[in-house]
């Protein structure tokens, strides 16, 4: 669904390869999937929403480094420019990528759309990612994401939009965080590094107004729930969320082309958490939300607050918190340069399945709360320079009460997996500084370049376990000519801290910094079949994201891509 961003949408450059439909998070994913840093949208003036399915992305970038990395840089958002499009991107009822790594690294990607009827949309996705080529030294170190989704879109229903899906995944892997000289007597390599599988089933389904009048009332209910069960020990997570947003939008004085927007969120998420033998949790988080926007030729602003409750239903209740809800928007110079700042804050709750989206070690009978972030600040400035480069920078600050953390725990009792982590917490206080640039140079080069400087300040622990100080990215695609492209990437991340677990003691342990550089090309054979080839992690080094765990070294992918 797309809207006016005023506060630009905040991402990542590193992606998968994946399929996705509209610019909702519908894809198809396996459980190694990077985080985002998202800032809420200012939409002042309703817009219909894209009424047709988007093709995927086809860019293949299926390394270790890819499922693992936790990156805080900003994309930058189209101030004036769209970028050139590559293969693969037209639309197309079918799309197929398939490919295969030196790891012995199936690849297979297969999307179809189409229209059931003038006003009803049909998706269809499935997805397989795998390999089975253990590091060496270590214990069994394979893994497998499969995924298949259904999607519906319908697109007249009642000046509103329904869309939905229903998605089923299934996430397997071994533990080799041991090598095999360090397995105790008696213990078998499999047994020190098991084999876990996390299976999802869940429904998604958004309901939106389309009508662009002034004078009306405007509706959005969004509603997902998720089922996730694991092998390991038998762990289940059962996950509900539901949020409305209803507001009045009129143009009460100025402009109507600059209407005012009166409206508030009610935001509710219920979770329960179970072991099989053990106790379980069940969480209910709500917030309510009022907000007003307004806006002129050259400033945007939204006022709001937040109120939330939170409570862990067998156990305590969290109490009422109010935080602000405050973003806005200055423009000048014809509009080529924003200054924008906000406050904001509130409670977080990280799921079972998002922790093990970043750290799929993670044991299921750890700890999981809801942090409280006391208070949130963002500010920048983003300008756009002869319609070919655009340069954004910004500084985030972030107080935090039971922030989480990662911590290894090596258990030959039983009750953990070997070599797996618990989840940790502790009050913080976060400051970033980050900056990023992109530039479009003789409609043939494009280059994505981001940097950040992470401080985290933990109030009791000894430093930001697994976080790093200093992370950057650099990107470049450059198209020869129509038919053959190349691409490189380069990734950075320094100053991480890690635990490594010495019985009941804890040793820091500084984790070496990681340089990862990627290069790729693809040949458009004809308009609807492109060869590709890629080349992954091509210094060979085998850094460590998580203590014991080493990402693998240099692999090379070549595979196809089809659209029909």
């Amino acid at each position: 669904m797309k809207t006016k961003y005023i506060a630009l949408v905040a991402s990542l450059f590193l992606s998968v390869g994946a399929f996705a439909q509209h610019n909702e998070e519908v894809t198809i994913e396996g459980t190694y999937r990077p985080k985002v840093n998202k800032v809420d949208k200012i939409v002042l003036k309703p817009e219909t929403p894209e009424q047709s399915f988007t093709m995927p992305d086809s860019e293949v970038k299926v390394l270790d480094v890819d499922r693992r990395f936790r990156l805080n840089i900003e994309k930058l958002g189209p101030l004036a420019y769209n970028t050139k499009k590559g293969a693969g991107d037209d639309l197309a009822k079918n799309f197929l990528m398939a490919g295969f790594g030196t790891r012995i690294s199936p690849l297979f990607l297969f999307n179809h759309n189409s229209s059931l009827s003038k006003s009803l949309d049909l998706s269809i996705g499935l997805k397989h990612y795998s390999s089975w080529h253990n590091i060496k030294q270590y214990a069994p170190s394979g893994f497998m994401n499969n995924a298949i989704e259904v999607g519906l879109a319908k697109r007249d229903f009642m000046d509103m939009q329904l869309r939905g899906k229903v998605y089923y995944r299934n996430d397997a892997y071994h533990y080799y965080g041991v090598k095999l000289i360090e397995v105790p007597a008696g213990v078998t390599p499999e047994k020190a590094a098991p084999q876990q599988q996390y299976n999802t089933i869940g429904t998604q389904w958004d309901l939106t107004s389309t009508t662009t009048r002034l004078g009306e009332f405007k509706h959005n209910v969004a509603l997902g729930y998720h089922y996730l069960f694991g092998q390991v020990g038998g762990g289940i997570e059962h996950l509900a969320k539901a949020k409305y947003d209803l507001a009045y939008v009129d143009s009460w004085w100025g402009k109507k082309s600059h209407p005012q927007k009166l409206g508030v969120i009610v935001d509710a998420q219920y979770g329960h958490n179970g072991f099989v033998g053990q106790a379980t949790v069940s969480r209910g988080l709500i917030r309510l939300n009022p907000y007003f926007e307004m806006g002129g030729d050259f400033y945007r602003l939204h006022l709001g607050a937040g109120v939330d409750a939170a409570s862990y239903f067998n156990a305590t209740f969290g109490g009422i918190g109010v935080y602000p809800d405050v973003k806005g928007s200055l423009f000048v110079l014809n509009n080529s340069l924003e200054f924008y700042a906000g406050l904001n804050g509130g409670r977080q709750w990280r799921s079972y399945s998002e922790l093990i989206g970043e750290n799929p070690f993670v044991h299921v009978l750890s700890d999981f709360e809801i942090s409280k972030v006391k208070l949130g600040f963002e500010g920048g400035v983003r300008t756009n320079i002869l319609n070919t480069v655009d340069v954004h920078v910004g500084v985030r600050y972030r107080n935090t009460d039971r922030d989480y953390f990662f911590r290894q725990c090596i258990d030959l009792s039983g009750n953990h997996p070997y070599n797996s982590f618990d989840v940790i917490y502790d009050d913080t206080k976060l400051v970033s500084v980050l900056g990023n640039i992109r530039w479009l140079a003789m409609d043939k080069l494009t280059v994505n370049a981001g940097f950040t400087y992470n401080k985290c300040d933990p109030a009791n622990e000894a430093h930001a376990w697994y976080r790093p100080t200093t992370e950057g990215e650099l990107n470049l695609t450059y198209q020869l000519n129509d038919a053959l492209s190349f691409d490189a990437s380069f990734l950075y991340q320094g100053g991480r801290w890690g635990q490594r677990s010495m019985g009941n003691v804890y040793q820091s342990v500084k984790l070496e910094d990681v340089y990862d550089l990627g290069l790729g090309a693809n040949y458009k054979i004809k308009d609807q079949f492109t060869v590709f080839v890629k080349a992954d992690n091509l210094l060979n080094r085998k850094y460590q994201l998580f203590v014991n765990y080493p990402v693998a070294g240099i692999e090379a992918f070549a595979g196809i891509k089809m659209a029909f």
